[in-house]
């Protein structure tokens, strides 16, 4: 509040005439109770006329309730202070930090851009039909994401997903006396017509899994430079790593070796690797089940990898000893001795890179991105398989192996309807040896011929 020039008692002690610095006019300051004050102008420069227009002025005041300050609170505040709440909760451990991160990636890139097209800003602007656009406005969307990828609309499965978490906000906004509840806002969910033949990540079918596998096995032949061999095969072994764990790319990058457990308890032998997911993920802590074989193929590959590595090291170090600079494979100029890399601990990334100096380790994502587009592009697909298309691949095929849907929604971290929706349908495909070709006892051979 500006500096006040000029003031004086009026009304009985009810209100006061003010003249604040680098202000026009007179104010009349209207006591309302505790520490709270409404300001109305008084519209003139002119002591005498100000006093006459008090009475006036006081009479409007006093007929209105005061303006709460939280009506004026703008919608995004409100959403932060929302996320303030949560990330208490997340600290309290009510909450999931991936759930929180998600609201936070919606709040930014979905909710306050449709505030900003229907030029909503404060909390008293809501009203119960303010939203009603809102799918609309999602499945027209040509951009989508942190980095406005080119789309043709967000699909229902997304935008009813917000419409949930919204409503959720909503319901904190009542309970926190932020939104009057007769203007909570009322959105309909929209009808998901998503055709899953046209998914974004199809499982792969048997034919075009057969001819994957074919180019996949030769990524790492006719080189001879063993680091090179190495790096291709380490994507040969993310693969196989991928499709029988059926993880998701985010799931995959966190898993230390501290989380996997080698049982042998099977009624055959055969080793089995229990991974423990961490609670940082889509559907919290899980312990996932895949081929003990593949995960000691992946750590057997490490190990190479690693003395291929240190022997660099060692030759690198041996120049400097030399006095001689030296530079590494990513041209890297290195003046002081490389410590040697250690075997795999328990705080080791399971798909750890030896090669990459710091902590991370890990091959960026975009870096195993262009390695699958070089394998997929050579088999020409039909569909648009994605490195997510190993765990639908996964999932379908342990569906058609007889597991239980439930047993494989646990196993992978994803609902029962979410599977029969989307890769119950594929085994019909799948099973095409099986289906179809009964034989009738009351047709004769000849006549089943001729049908078929």
């Amino acid at each position: 509040m500006p500096s006040v020039e000029y003031q004086e008692s009026t009304l009985n002690g009810e209100a006061t005439i003010c003249k604040y610095k680098d202000r026009k006019y007179f104010n009349l300051k209207v006591y309302r109770g505790g520490k709270k004050y409404t300001h109305i102008s008084l519209n003139t420069e002119d002591i005498e006329v100000a006093r006459r227009n008090a009475i006036k002025a006081y009479v409007k005041v006093v007929s209105e309730p005061p303006r709460s300050s939280k009506s004026t609170m703008t919608i995004q505040r409100i959403f932060e202070k929302y996320m303030e709440a949560k990330h208490q909760d997340v600290e309290r451990g009510q909450t999931k930090p991936l759930t929180v991160k998600l609201y936070g990636q919606r709040i930014e890139q979905r909710y306050l851009p449709f505030l900003k097209y229907k030029k909503l800003i404060n909390i008293k602007d809501i009203r119960k039909d303010s939203f009603k656009d809102y799918a609309g406005f999602q499945l027209d969307k040509k951009q989508r994401g942190k980095w406005a990828n080119a789309c043709n609309g967000l699909s229902p499965t997304t935008i009813n997903t917000d419409i949930s978490t919204l409503n959720v906000i909503f319901t904190w906004m009542v309970n926190n006396d932020h939104l009057n509840p007769i203007h909570k806002p009322v959105i309909q969910r929209i009808k998901n017509r998503t055709k899953f033949r046209d998914e974004a990540n199809p499982a792969f079918l048997p034919d075009d899994w057969a001819a994957f596998k074919d180019v996949l096995y030769k990524f790492d032949q006719g080189y001879e430079n063993e680091y090179e061999t190495w790096r291709r095969r380490w994507m040969i072994n993310y693969v196989r790593f991928m499709y029988q764990g059926g993880f998701r790319p985010h799931e995959a990058r966190k898993i230390r070796f501290g989380d996997v457990e080698i049982s042998k308890n099977r009624k055959d032998g055969k080793p089995v690797a229990i991974i423990q997911i961490d609670a940082d993920t889509k559907t919290g802590r899980r312990d996932a089940v895949m081929n003990g074989n593949t995960f000691l193929n992946v750590k057997s590959h490490l190990n190479k990898g690693i003395k291929i590595r240190n022997k660099q090291i060692n030759d690198m170090n041996e120049k400097l000893l030399g006095g001689n600079k030296v530079l590494d494979f990513h041209n890297r100029l290195h003046k002081k001795e490389l410590p040697e890399i250690h075997n795999p601990e328990k705080d080791d990334l399971v798909l750890m890179n030896p090669f990459l100096n710091g902590e991370r380790r890990m091959y960026h994502d975009s870096h195993i991105r262009d390695w699958w587009n070089l394998i997929v592009g050579e088999c020409n697909f039909k569909n648009k398989y994605t490195l997510y298309s190993l765990r639908s691949t996964h999932i379908s095929n342990q569906l058609l192996l007889g597991i239980s849907v439930n047993k494989v929604a646990k196993n992978v971290g994803t609902s029962m309807a979410m599977i029969q929706a989307t890769y119950d349908r594929l085994s019909s495909r799948y099973s095409i040896d099986e289906l179809g070709f009964f034989k009738d006892t009351k047709v004769s051979t000849k006549e089943e011929d001729q049908l078929y």
